[in-house]
C-alpha cells in the first residue's frame, strides 16, 4: 500500500502534542473513524507509549515542539509528504493550525 493512499470520505487529521491526555484520546478516536493519523510529542518517549499497536500504513509519528514555528512548518512538511493533504489540525497551542492555515494549498474552510 502507498504512503500516500488516503481515504477521501475521511482524510488525514494532525494532532499535536500528543504527550497530553487529550491528545491521546483524540488521535485514537480519528484513527478508529478510519482517518489517516499523525501525532506529535516533543520526545521519543511520549510516542512509544502510544505508537504500540496502530496501523504503521495509517499512523504516523513526529518528534518537535508545536509551538515553534520552524518545528511546525517542518511537522506539517513531514505529514504531507506522508500522507498528501491534511484535513484537519488539532493543536492547542495553536502554532501549527496558525501555519497549516496560512499556507496557499489548504481551503480556508477546512
Amino acid at each position: 500500500m502507498s504512503a500516500h493512499t488516503v481515504d477521501l470520505d475521511r482524510g488525514v487529521v494532525l494532532v499535536t502534542d500528543i504527550g497530553r491526555d487529550h491528545g491521546t484520546r483524540v488521535a485514537a478516536e480519528f484513527l478508529a473513524a478510519g482517518w489517516n493519523v499523525a501525532v506529535t510529542a516533543r520526545s521519543v518517549t511520549a510516542l512509544v507509549r502510544i505508537m504500540a499497536g496502530k496501523p504503521a500504513h495509517r499512523f504516523f509519528a513526529v518528534v518537535a515542539d508545536p509551538t515553534d514555528r520552524w518545528q511546525a512548518d517542518c511537522i506539517l512538511d513531514r505529514v504531507g509528504a506522508r500522507f498528501g493533504t491534511i484535513n484537519r489540525v488539532v493543536d492547542p497551542t495553536g502554532t501549527v493550525a496558525a501555519a497549516w492555515l496560512m499556507r496557499s494549498d489548504v481551503d480556508a474552510a477546512a
